[in-house]
């Protein structure tokens, strides 16, 4: 989808281009009562700030683009020397532990093949600022310039390398927002002066620093640790439930503020840093907001927003895709 747009009698235009059509392309336009937008938290949030900022949407929350969420990570590995252990063989993860009350700590593997993710990383460094981070590189590199082409040799890297994927469940957060630039319109962000994303978390670097060293092999950190830049496997956030429009993008029942029949429906509207894989949360968030659907036909028994949440019963389907006697028939608890 390239533009969502509002037409007069209620109803939603819907551009859309084939993604494999970079330059140009035929445009297809669809219409429709409802529209579900879940296209991950990065694309979510490009479609709806750019047409907040075409005037398409302007009555979409100022909360767009605030509380977005890295799920404070830190991307850390241990390159071993080659041998017979095939690092990428098997689940990407099997395990994971929580060093404090705060970080969760999983061991990643990449499948065989994966070998250009190895070209993120460079000499580990430690501080709590990036200044310090790139006085540190420098040392190592001078004493050591060597290093940085062993980590830069990705050949085989994910047969001989073990990714530590470590996330926190702190109050952080990012804003982004678009921005016209001589590269053309873009998403950028800033971090959140009250709750600043970390961009060093230390016991990510301990992690690595202990399995390199009992399995002989070197440690790499990222690339963006040397410019406060840093790296997520998980981007939640952007378009957050709140309970009004001053507070969030949608409403308690995935609802845009001000475009009822607009709806979100993925990780752009988790609310805070989870600490875990996001998947679980965006799926039990995404069956809860289906479930207070209407049948066709019937009334809608989700109050309108002018009104008070109000706790509300699961909708039994009339007619369920899956039959009521199979596996995987829709059960409802109360």
């Amino acid at each position: 989808a390239t533009q969502i747009e509002l037409c007069e009698n209620g109803e939603w235009k819907i551009k859309t281009k084939n993604t494999d059509e970079f330059l140009g392309g035929s445009t297809k336009t669809f219409y429709a009562k409802e529209v579900v937008v879940a296209a991950g938290t990065f694309n979510t949030q490009k479609l709806l700030h750019r047409m907040k900022s075409k005037g398409l949407l302007p009555k979409l929350s100022s909360q767009l683009g605030k509380l977005s969420r890295t799920n404070s990570e830190a991307l850390t590995g241990a390159m071993m020397p080659n041998s017979s252990i095939d690092y990428s063989a098997g689940c990407a993860i099997t395990s994971s532990f929580f060093p404090d009350e705060n970080t969760h700590i999983e061991p990643v593997r990449y499948g065989k093949g994966s070998n250009l993710m190895g070209l993120l990383q460079t000499i580990m460094t430690d501080g709590s600022s990036a200044k310090v981070r790139r006085k540190q590189w420098i040392k190592q590199f001078r004493l050591k310039p060597v290093l940085l082409f062993k980590i830069l040799n990705v050949r085989k890297w994910s047969e001989r390398t073990v990714i530590a994927l470590t996330m926190q469940n702190v109050d952080s957060s990012i804003s982004v927002r678009g921005k016209r630039s001589i590269f053309g319109w873009h998403l950028t962000s800033e971090n959140d002066s009250t709750n600043p994303n970390a961009t060093y978390i230390p016991a990510a670097n301990e992690v690595v620093k202990h399995i390199a060293s009992k399995n002989h092999g070197i440690t790499g950190g990222h690339i963006g640790d040397l410019i406060n830049a840093p790296f997520t496997a998980h981007f939640v956030g952007g378009c957050v439930i709140g309970s009004s429009e001053n507070k969030g993008v949608i409403d308690p029942y995935h609802r845009v503020w001000n475009y009822p029949t607009l709806h979100i429906v993925d990780g752009s509207t988790i609310t805070a840093n989870l600490g875990v894989n996001p998947s679980l949360t965006i799926t039990a968030q995404a069956e809860r907001a289906f479930s207070l659907w209407p049948n066709k036909g019937d009334v809608d028994s989700r109050p309108n927003q002018t009104q008070k949440y109000q706790r509300l019963s699961q909708v039994v389907p009339n007619n369920p895709i899956v039959p009521s006697h199979a596996p995987a028939a829709l059960r409802i608890i109360s």
